[in-house]
């Protein structure tokens, strides 16, 4: 018996299972809720580029397929929600059942009680970032793919990189610019070392533009310290040289990719190469450090939820702790969601704007847990 007592391990199952299915029907109605709420937005939208002829019409099931393809990622995002939910509504089940009770009849800790949950729980955090993960990036890359065929992107500038640099291409009606920067500042919207490929409207050649240095403010593109190689091989040097865009923006809007089309194991080398470019990496940053902190805001979901619902032995269901619970967890991750917005303003280091929230919760939740059961280790 006094093994029993220090091992109930069918009990941990039981516990863990009963748990699980809680937490499994929170996600499942919440990604079928935001299912359709996808749905009705493409629909509002696909409704609203009627008339329009350079985009391609959404059929129904073409919409169906985009609101489909988001569900990983809903997934990934509401796992959080859907732990709270679930231990919320099981641990009320536990006080309503007496099995919280019956439990610390037998001498078991409340630590003791949660931990096999807490390490499932864990468990199912890593598997969101190393299996869920790259299938949400994968169908997040399609999805703006099929956002712009069908919906449009009112893009004037296409941005790529890779080991040579930038390639930037503005389109107007006279002619086409083809922009090859080594770094661009995205800052003071600074480029260096430029090459500039002017084309008539027909694409034929016009003349090569090459400059150490340029701005892009107000519509206007300068360069400085610029050579000018015409079709007739004619070398010019002038000291500074204006484009006129057709964008209407004050700066450039760099189209890198966003955080959640990156694999997260693809992320740190994504931002090492972005940084050497001059760019922010604040967003790309703090979404990796948000990505490794998954599975620990899982559980500080968890345990806050114990740590409030578990705190009175009252059978009877008490609306207010029910309450105090699903705002406390829901303000955890609206308050991460703040400061990751600070974080990538700059206006908040990334470390801590990633890591913060999360420890936070985390460290009261282990307070909390502790201060129920020090009574029993006076009493003990």
């Amino acid at each position: 018996m006094k093994h029993y007592n220090k091992h109930p391990f069918i009990l941990y199952k039981y516990f863990t299972k009963e748990l699980l299915l809680f937490f499994l029907f929170a996600l499942f109605s919440l990604t079928i809720l935001i299912f359709f709420i996808d749905l009705i937005e493409l629909f509002r939208r696909s409704s609203n580029k009627i008339g329009v002829t350079q985009v391609q019409h959404a059929n129904f099931f073409s919409i169906i397929g985009m609101a489909g393809l988001k569900i990983p990622g809903n997934i990934e995002k509401v796992l959080p929600f859907s732990t709270l939910i679930g231990s919320i509504a099981c641990f009320n089940q536990w006080r309503k059942k007496n099995y919280y009770i019956i439990s610390r009849s037998f001498g078991l800790s409340l630590w003791k009680i949660i931990t096999p949950t807490l390490i499932s729980f864990f468990i199912i955090g890593l598997v969101s970032i190393t299996f869920l993960n790259p299938l949400s990036s994968i169908f997040n890359k399609k999805y703006d793919t099929l956002q712009t065929i069908y919906f449009g992107k009112k893009n004037l500038k296409v941005f790529t990189f890779d080991t040579k640099g930038f390639w930037i291409k503005e389109i107007s009606r006279d002619s086409q610019l083809i922009i090859n920067a080594k770094t661009i500042n995205d800052i003071n919207n600074t480029l260096k070392n430029v090459n500039v490929f002017v084309f008539d409207k027909d694409k034929n050649f016009q003349k090569k533009i090459i400059s150490k240095r340029a701005t892009f403010l107000k519509n206007k593109l300068t360069l400085f310290e610029v050579d000018i190689i015409s079709r007739t091989d004619s070398l010019k040097k002038l000291k500074k040289y204006t484009f006129t865009v057709k964008s209407e923006s004050t700066g450039f809007v760099i189209a890198i990719s966003k955080p959640d089309t990156i694999f997260i194991f693809d992320l740190p080398s994504y931002i090492f190469k972005i940084k050497k470019y001059g760019l922010n990496i604040s967003k790309h940053l703090i979404h990796f450090f948000k990505l490794v902190c998954q599975p620990f805001l899982i559980i500080s979901m968890i345990l806050l939820s114990a740590s409030l619902m578990l705190r009175s032995s009252e059978r009877k269901v008490e609306s207010g702790k029910v309450t105090i619970s699903l705002v406390v967890g829901f303000s955890l991750y609206f308050i991460g969601d703040f400061i990751f917005a600070l974080g990538s303003s700059e206006k908040l280091p990334p470390l801590l704007s990633g890591f913060g929230p999360t420890l936070i919760g985390l460290f009261s939740g282990c307070y909390l847990i502790s201060e129920i059961d020090e009574p029993t280790k006076k009493l003990s």
